[in-house]
């Protein structure tokens, strides 16, 4: 009798937590296998200053979703160096700024979305890119420098570059959740949504 209870809890439980999923892959998330990186209990955004969408997410989207991931769960942005223009320099200053501190990189990024989408204006040169950003958020040339080839700024640019592969997949902003769940953004119907998905995917 207790055998066949304990079978009884055991389905109860299993039905439950199937019912429980409401998120398919395939449809609103898919495996990176390959592409996949090592990022537990994360939800990584992969994007570039130079994306138009990545902006919106960035003033729209990524502030809600940060203040309601679960319990344990952190943030992270990686900038790919691939897009163009001058891709690999504006994500050299904002890993230097991000060296600095969380708020210098904050404001190397948002200046950068600004001046290529709100203002449209264009860098003629890589260092004219470089020292704008650095200006922007109080920082000099000669500190950048020295640090720009330092191991803690070199290995962000190695650990942010983990995000190409995934960019080529449906292009960006990605979201990725525990280094191997892609979200398919364009499932995404509303802020309650993609909360609902970070937590069931980073329960996983």
């Amino acid at each position: 009798m207790m055998k066949k209870s304990l079978l009884a809890l055991s389905a109860l439980l299993l039905s439950c937590s199937v019912s429980a999923a409401k998120y398919n892959e395939g449809e609103h998330y898919q495996l990176l296998g390959a592409a996949s990186f090592d990022a537990p209990n994360q939800v990584v955004k992969v994007y570039s200053v130079n994306c138009p969408f990545c902006y919106k997410y960035d003033k729209a989207v990524i502030p809600g979703m940060v203040k309601n991931l679960p319990k344990g769960v952190t943030f992270d942005d990686y900038h790919i160096t691939t897009k163009p223009p001058f891709g690999m320099e504006k994500a050299l200053v904002l890993a230097y700024a991000q060296t600095q501190s969380e708020q210098a990189l904050k404001t190397v990024k948002m200046a950068l979305y600004k001046k290529y989408h709100d203002d449209k204006a264009r860098f003629a040169s890589a260092d004219e890119v470089i020292d704008f950003g650095l200006k922007a958020a109080g920082l000099d040339r000669a500190g950048f420098d020295a640090a720009k080839n330092s191991p803690e700024v070199q290995q962000l640019l190695s650990k942010w570059d983990r995000g190409v592969d995934v960019a080529k997949i449906q292009g960006i902003p990605a979201l990725v959740v525990n280094g191997k769940y892609l979200i398919n953004t364009k499932s995404i119907r509303s802020m309650q949504m993609l909360d609902e998905l970070v937590a069931e995917l980073a329960a996983k």
